[in-house]
Formats: structure tokens, C-alpha cells, sequence
């Protein structure tokens, strides 16, 4: 008798939980992701991350991480979220209102040794020349997420307009064509070669490629903003 009642007991109570309902399914978006390899000159390496939709690119450390940079690639407006001081600063687009100028001589040296392809797409070797100065040592494979490179482009070419701003109130002196080429007004060139697996700046700042998955599911709460974060934009942090 008492095995017939735990028998009855044990079936009543698997019903209840076949009828309970499940959790809510987290909402997702297709997405790529990439992780690379950062090193500052004489620093060691760090991981992040680079999550990539039709409508955001989010960078950040990785998951978990409370402080990143959201672009929003429909309105071209970038956000920096920074956790400790509880802060969104905003850098809507701007327009580059300056020429550059007519002392900048650029060019191109192209590496004609082979390297190893990095998903079936040839790597090649070049250096990014401004007066001289090698302001990128690049490695690009030709065809690799072509997603992501359209994605970073539009953010270098959004970025530009407010790193004019500051160009225009640093005085000559301070002014290096490697900076003013990266950051202004060739803000895209690193990327005109594919997707760039290796890159090296002029002040020996590094960026490698680690690993990509093309079919990430991203939590759309990676592209949402603190709710409770003041905002601040670079014209009111520089007192206009």
C-alpha cells in the first residue's frame, strides 16, 4: 500500500512539473564576434572583444564586462560606458570640417613574401607611410569578415569628425602626420585591405587576431544602455 502511494505521489508530482511554466527565453541577436589579442608598448597582452550586428558593434573585455563602447551604427552615434564613475559619454557624428595639409605625402610598401591564410583568405604584409613615418605595420586578409569591416569602418569614419575637434585646439607642434592621418583624415585605410589580422601602430600599440565565430547569439541587453548612467557628450566635457 505505502508503494502505491509514493509510486502515486512520485507521478503527481512529475505531471506539476511538466505543466509549470518555463523560464522566458532570453532574446537574441545574430551576431559575429571576435576576440583579439591588445598589447600596449611594454604592457602585457589583454583579451577583448568585438560583437558585430547589422544594427551595433559593441567592444568590450569579454563576458561580463561592465565598461564598453557601443556604436550605433543607425545613427552613427558612439557611447562609452564607463562603470566606476557610473557615465555614458556620447560622441554623436560630425562632420571633418579641416583639409589636410598639402605637406602630407603618403604611400604604400607592399611585402611580397608569402604568409599563412587565415580561413582559406590570403594574408598580406604592408606599411601605411605618412612623411616617412610608418603609421601602420599591417597584416590583412583579403575577404575576411567582410561584416565586420564594413562595421569598423563606419566607426572610424564617425570617430573622425570628434577627433578633429581636437586636432583643431592642439597646437602645431603636438601635431604628428601619423596622427593626423589615423585619426582624421585617413581614418579608414588600415582597413582597405581586408580584415586586418595584425596591426601595429606608430607607437608600437598592437592589435591580433585570436578566434571569430560567425553564428553568435548576442543577448540584446549587450546593446542596451545604462538606464540609470548620467550622459555627457566631448563638446560639454570641453566646456562648449
Amino acid at each position: 500500500m505505502n508503494r502505491c502511494i509514493i509510486l502515486y505521489a512520485g507521478l503527481l508530482l512529475a505531471g506539476l512539473a511538466s505543466c509549470a511554466t518555463p523560464p522566458p527565453a532570453v532574446p537574441t541577436t545574430p551576431a559575429t564576434v571576435v576576440y583579439f589579442s591588445n598589447q600596449e608598448p611594454g604592457g602585457e597582452p589583454y583579451r577583448t572583444r568585438m560583437i558585430v550586428t547589422p544594427a551595433f558593434l559593441r567592444m568590450d573585455d569579454g563576458e561580463g564586462s561592465r565598461d564598453f563602447l557601443l556604436f550605433d551604427r543607425t545613427d552613427a552615434t558612439i557611447y562609452s560606458v564607463t562603470s566606476e564613475d557610473k557615465l555614458i559619454l556620447v560622441m554623436r557624428r560630425r562632420r571633418v570640417d579641416m583639409n589636410p595639409p598639402e605637406t602630407l605625402v603618403r604611400h604604400v610598401v607592399v611585402d611580397t613574401a608569402s604568409y599563412p591564410a587565415v580561413d582559406g583568405r590570403k594574408v598580406a604584409h604592408y606599411e601605411l607611410v605618412t612623411n616617412r613615418q610608418r603609421c601602420y605595420d599591417l597584416y590583412a586578409a583579403d575577404g575576411l569578415l567582410p561584416d565586420v569591416v564594413v562595421a569598423l569602418r563606419q566607426y572610424h569614419a564617425a570617430l573622425a569628425g570628434q577627433q578633429a575637434a581636437t586636432l583643431a585646439v592642439t597646437p602645431a607642434e603636438f601635431r604628428t602626420p601619423c596622427d593626423m592621418d589615423n585619426n582624421v583624415f585617413l581614418p579608414v585605410r588600415q582597413l582597405d585591405y581586408g580584415f586586418p589580422v595584425r596591426l601595429m601602430d606608430m607607437t608600437g600599440r598592437m592589435t591580433q587576431l585570436l578566434d571569430y565565430q560567425k553564428d553568435f547569439r548576442a543577448s540584446d541587453s549587450l546593446f542596451q544602455l545604462p538606464a540609470d548612467y548620467p550622459r555627457r557628450t566631448l563638446d560639454e566635457l570641453r566646456g562648449k
